[in-house]
């Protein structure tokens, strides 16, 4: 058959798809016959990846109600340091779960430096309560900008890298 009468076709056969002039299960029919299988690798490709763009969006606002829960938590409730750290560690581990199942990189490495922030922000609050005054925190900001740096030439996270230099300069421009 001519190339251009199997184009006319299957142009014919999505319009009858789409407008539902056929049931969708003739128009899949017709549409593998005509462009020989290759309609269904990318109809099965363009829902692969329409579900994972979904799945994408949705764990990446769930990651960030996450962050803005912990920061309603530690800074504009009364709770007590304990009930903070019992309600504040599972959305660390929650983060960190997602992170890891994360395909992306540079999603994945934005989600584990969302893990470290938090950490950085109860281990303040945990210091603030321990110790009543912020004196230590200088001290506390260069040990995780230091961590932040090991651990981003470690695993190649260059996020980690410039977030531990730049925190780094800061805190030390601030103790002096």
């Amino acid at each position: 058959m001519d190339e251009n009468r199997k184009k006319i076709i299957i142009n014919e056969i999505r319009h009858w798809k789409s407008t539902k002039l056929l049931p969708e299960n003739y128009c899949d029919f017709l549409l593998t016959l005509y462009t020989e299988g290759e309609h269904e690798l990318k109809e099965s490709s363009k829902k692969k990846s329409l579900s994972v763009t979904k799945f994408t969006l949705l764990t990446f606002i769930m990651v960030q109600l996450l962050f803005l829960l912990t920061i309603l938590v530690i800074y504009f409730t009364d709770f007590s340091l304990a009930m903070q750290i019992t309600v504040v560690v599972p959305f660390i581990a929650a983060i960190l779960l997602v992170a890891s199942k994360s395909s992306h990189a540079l999603i994945s490495s934005y989600y584990f430096m969302i893990t470290a922030l938090i950490f950085y922000l109860l281990t303040v609050e945990i210091v603030m309560a321990a110790v009543g005054h912020s004196a230590y925190l200088i001290h506390l900001s260069i040990i995780h900008c230091i961590v932040w740096l090991f651990v981003g030439w470690w695993y190649s996270l260059r996020i980690f890298v410039i977030a531990g230099a730049i925190g780094f300069l800061v805190s030390i421009f601030f103790l002096f």
